[in-house]
């Protein structure tokens, strides 16, 4: 067969006829633990959502929502597209089949392609072999185009192929970096809470019920900072780079109508007073300079005290935090007995707030004397934790 040049407007026409007017496939990443927060907030923005899984939420729709959803969505930490599926059992296989897709709608004029391998279950299993067959079956496909491409370890236009029973799910990285990476934080306490998590936290606290939100160990802030955002409607992803910027429909008008369009819909803030301490001067120093980052000075009541001395006299409101649990803070310090005094100090002073805090423990309630009407279990940090809920008295 006679190769056929790639041209930058042949390339166009295809764009048009198969990838920009058909509808796509999704897959959003989360934390496991909080599908349903990443399922209710996709349904919020009005796009019709396929399934939830362990581990994300798919959903569908034009390919414009790789603009929406990267922009706006708070719990998520990487958007994908997908590309292909489809049963494999040999390698041959997979690169007759993996030569099938068009590859040219995805890789245009590039030169780079990386890729993110997994299988579980399958019997192709050896990363570096699927990573080549499907290598070798995209730059077969661009050699009969006229064009040279290369796989790197790292590169912006990045494929993952996933092998989970024999089932091969091949997707392109809409993001790029993972989207806990706002922007906007420079600095951060010893032990941060990634920005998604916190968002997904607060969502599932319902931090908007309450006139008061604190946070006693605030270190960077994560928790007020997230917070502030989502009192001012403010996207999430609206001052950072992503992946589909390479893409070859990737269209750069559409895209700065989104953000002059997401930038409209900021307000000035809700009523709800975001209140931010913590022992550390550097911890106090990095969130000011974080919510300046933001241009959110004094969207937080931010001081420098001791969590065993915070008080707060107005309403009663809630108090969430990402509190110090073993590997975090070392052996020197009494894990026990600070949950003890902590849990005392709630009780005395803020008797009738609700809580919700991360912890470690598994005995935590029982040593801060604090009654959990809700918890759900994740991973920080590669630590298994616990986000407990409930009421002080």
């Amino acid at each position: 067969m006679e190769n056929i040049i790639l041209t930058p407007r042949a390339l166009e026409r295809r764009l048009k006829r198969h990838l920009l007017k058909e509808p796509q496939n999704f897959f959003a990443i989360i934390t496991p633990g909080f599908e349903h927060l990443l399922k209710k907030e996709i349904a919020g923005m009005g796009i019709p959502v396929t399934r939830e899984i362990c581990g994300g939420v798919e959903f569908s729709g034009p390919i414009d929502l790789i603009y929406s959803a990267n922009l706006r969505l708070r719990t998520a930490n990487r958007i994908l597209m997908r590309i292909a599926s489809f049963t494999c059992r040999s390698y041959p296989e997979l690169y007759n089949k993996s030569k099938r897709i068009s590859w040219e709608l995805y890789t245009g004029f590039n030169r780079e392609i990386s890729f993110s391998v997994s299988s579980t279950n399958s019997r192709l299993h050896h990363s570096q072999h699927i990573c080549d067959a499907v290598f070798g079956a995209i730059k077969d496909q661009m050699e009969k185009l006229g064009l040279e491409i290369q796989s790197r370890k790292e590169s912006p236009l990045k494929f993952f192929i996933r092998f989970a029973d024999d089932e091969c799910t091949i997707s392109i990285d809409t993001s790029g970096e993972l989207l806990y990476k706002r922007s906007y934080r420079l600095q951060s306490g010893c032990a941060p809470i990634r920005e998604t998590t916190a968002a997904a936290l607060l969502m599932e606290a319902e931090w908007q019920r309450y006139n008061v939100v604190a946070d006693p160990l605030c270190g960077s802030a994560t928790f007020m900072l997230e917070a502030a955002l989502m009192s001012h409607n403010r996207a999430p992803g609206i001052n950072r780079q992503f992946a589909f910027y390479t893409w070859p429909s990737f269209n750069e008008c559409k895209w700065e109508r989104y953000k002059s369009q997401a930038r409209m819909e900021e307000t000035n803030g809700c009523q709800t007073v975001l209140i931010a301490s913590d022992i550390s001067s550097g911890a106090v120093e990095a969130a000011q300079e974080n919510l300046s980052r933001l241009e959110l000075d004094g969207a937080v009541r931010l001081s420098k005290q001791d969590c065993l001395c915070f008080e707060c006299t107005l309403d009663k409101g809630l108090i969430i935090s990402n509190l110090p649990y073993g590997k975090r803070v070392g052996a020197s310090i009494e894990l026990k007995e600070f949950y003890r005094k902590f849990g005392a100090h709630l009780r005395k002073k803020f008797n009738g707030w609700s809580f919700g805090f991360v912890v470690a423990d598994k005995d935590f309630e029982k040593t801060a004397g604090l009654k959990i009407r809700k918890e759900t279990g994740f991973v920080n940090g590669g630590i298994r934790v616990r986000f407990v809920m409930g009421k002080i008295v």
